[in-house]
């Protein structure tokens, strides 16, 4: 789908514009933790507030729930819809990227490694500075690759993606993760990287025609122990 080829720019634009919450963290005494995004301040039911979507109407995927715990819940049928909050950051201050995700369906066939079967499950894009093609970083649990799996998107060279849990990951189940975005980074694109822009989150399954059904919560980023 044209819409993944310009996945990067698209998001780029829309977080340029101004319309979104920028979070400053560039003061003199930075917390050791900082939250990107919990959901527990959106009604049940509800699109998230100060997020932005593009390739389609973010609130027929993306709705905040609330069943004793609050998260945002993804549910694509045939579609591959991307929110974003713009979220301004120093990598090299913030290396870590903590949040949990589940996932209850996997988009069927999916290969993100091809343009006819790139579709997740669950994603997180970290977005880096950039007027036309920003870098991202794609954290994914993958429908089919192996856990581990680096590569590049067949759509841009621009996005790293990394397979951080796959179809033989516990399915309905809260997984948390840790990763080091800034190590990331500078293994997978060879050099240091510019300021982070926003976080990204897709569910999508436009490729291969199926559902994907995922969940997202506790979004924080945090400096290097």
């Amino acid at each position: 789908m044209l819409y993944k080829r310009f996945v990067g720019i698209v998001l780029i634009s829309f977080l340029a514009s101004g319309i979104v919450q920028v979070t400053d963290l560039s003061g003199d005494e930075p917390e050791a933790t900082r939250r990107v995004e919990d959901f527990s301040a959106f009604q049940p039911g509800a699109f998230p507030e100060g997020w932005k979507s593009r390739g389609g109407e973010g609130s027929e995927v993306y709705r905040v729930r609330s069943n004793g715990e609050t998260y945002l819940e993804a549910q694509a049928k045939g579609t591959a819809v991307t929110i974003a909050k713009k979220f301004e950051y120093d990598l090299k201050k913030y290396s870590l990227l903590l949040w949990q995700w589940r996932v209850l369906e996997l988009p069927e066939g999916g290969d993100e490694r091809y343009k006819k079967t790139g579709d997740s499950a669950a994603a997180l894009y970290v977005i880096f500075e950039g007027r036309f093609r920003p870098d991202n970083m794609k954290y994914v649990w993958s429908p089919s690759l192996p856990i581990g799996t680096t590569t590049e998107s067949p759509y841009s060279r621009k996005t790293k993606i990394v397979v951080l849990r796959n179809q033989k990951s516990p399915i309905g189940e809260w997984v948390s993760e840790r990763v080091n975005v800034y190590a990331d980074y500078k293994r997978l694109f060879g050099r240091e990287p510019k300021l982070v822009q926003a976080i990204g989150l897709m569910s999508d399954s436009d490729n291969t025609d199926s559902t994907a059904v995922a969940h997202y919560k506790g979004i924080t980023i945090s400096m290097q122990e």
